[in-house]
């Protein structure tokens, strides 16, 4: 029996497929004849006949358009089961300071994280130190299936714990995975003139044949984590900086010297292009006091106090008075933000989104008692 593809996997793919998802059109149709379709599928992959279906692409507008490939219910069971074969593997690769689609990390721990570094590299706030935020140009776009599938075999192949046979069938799955171009097969949902709000390179119409991943797809996230594995690496073992904080593509480094800050900017600069092609976005870089801020993962993050970024709590108000909503999906609204609010020093501003909202339209006592707890 194929140590990758059995039903006891396949299975456990499906359910983790299809957690929050359970009453979706996809979710439902798949589970109507469940055991034949696992089968189905199972067949195809242990006789190497799987191949991915149409995709559904459409633009998301908020935070930023974006262009999402939305891979479908039979190809995420396929990424779920290639995550769960070297998630494990690939977490004793990865630094710790790596934040993003990892368990027991995300976006608050970054954000915890960097206001301790910024804490320590300036000597309890009495010293004053720098800044340098990285953003790769097109990440997802320009990521290249060469070396991607370089690293993931290098990554594979090293592993004496596996037979020869688990690491083909991983391999395998993996190239059809990363190779797969869902522009060449695919349905658009919503208005198809949002396709021209996304910059050429944001696209995966615009890439070159050997390059890009769907934002949509689950395995994305783990390969954007090893794909940058190296410069990780690079960063903290060889220019030997303390103070490293990557989440995706958005990466933050603190240091003392200015100068010191603008020549590992350039190191890291030509790594990146040689080792891995891809470019830093140069309009994005920036080099400044810490003093001044950084503007990090929705947060204004200063040595004092964090702040919450101002484009979040537009957002929140757009969607408050733009969109036309009852009373309890207002509430349900406005509670998901507070949880993102109340990492930040937001008292003030969860007060009068409260009072401006909620403490007139709310008339279940128990809503009221919850918000007010939040606050």
């Amino acid at each position: 029996m194929s140590e990758v593809f059995n039903l006891e996997k396949l299975y456990a793919a499906y359910l983790d497929c299809r957690k929050g998802k359970r009453k979706t059109v996809n979710s439902l149709a798949f589970e109507w004849n469940l055991e034949r379709n696992l089968f189905s599928l199972l067949k195809d992959l242990k006789g190497e006949k799987y191949k991915p279906g149409r995709s559904i692409c459409f633009v998301v507008k908020e935070p930023t358009p974006r262009e999402i490939f939305a891979a479908t219910f039979k190809d995420r069971i396929v990424h779920h089961l290639l995550v769960r074969e070297i998630e494990y593997i690939g977490e004793k690769k990865f630094i710790f300071s790596v934040f993003s689609c990892r368990k027991g990390k995300g976006t608050h721990m970054a954000v915890r994280k960097l206001k301790e570094g910024i804490r320590k590299e300036s000597e309890n706030y009495r010293k004053k130190i720098y800044y340098a935020q990285l953003d790769i140009e097109g990440f997802f776009m320009s990521i290249n299936h060469d070396i991607l599938y370089s690293l993931l075999k290098d990554m594979i192949i090293k592993r004496k714990d596996r037979s020869f046979k688990w690491k083909n069938d991983i391999l395998w799955l993996a190239k059809t995975v990363i190779s797969h171009k869902p522009t060449e097969n695919y349905t658009i949902k919503g208005n198809p003139s949002l396709l021209s709000l996304i910059p050429e390179r944001k696209s995966l119409f615009r890439t070159r044949k050997n390059k890009g991943l769907p934002i949509g797809n689950y395995s994305s996230q783990f390969f954007a984590n090893l794909y940058l594995n190296k410069i990780d690496h690079f960063t903290k073992r060889k220019l030997g900086i303390r103070h490293y904080f990557r989440y995706v593509d958005d990466i933050v480094i603190l240091e003392k010297e200015e100068g010191k800050i603008e020549n590992f900017v350039e190191i890291i600069e030509k790594y990146l292009r040689e080792n891995l092609d891809v470019k830093i976005s140069w309009k994005k870089t920036k080099i400044r006091p810490a003093s001044r801020g950084i503007d990090f993962l929705g947060y204004f993050i200063k040595p004092e106090y964090v702040l919450i970024r101002k484009r979040v709590v537009k957002n929140l108000k757009l969607k408050i008075w733009n969109k036309k909503k009852g009373v309890e999906n207002i509430f349900s609204l406005i509670n998901s933000y507070f949880a993102h609010f109340l990492h930040g020093n937001s008292f003030n501003l969860r007060k009068n989104i409260y009072d401006k909202n909620l403490k007139k339209i709310g008339k279940n006592k128990k809503e009221l008692l919850y918000y007010q707890l939040k606050i």
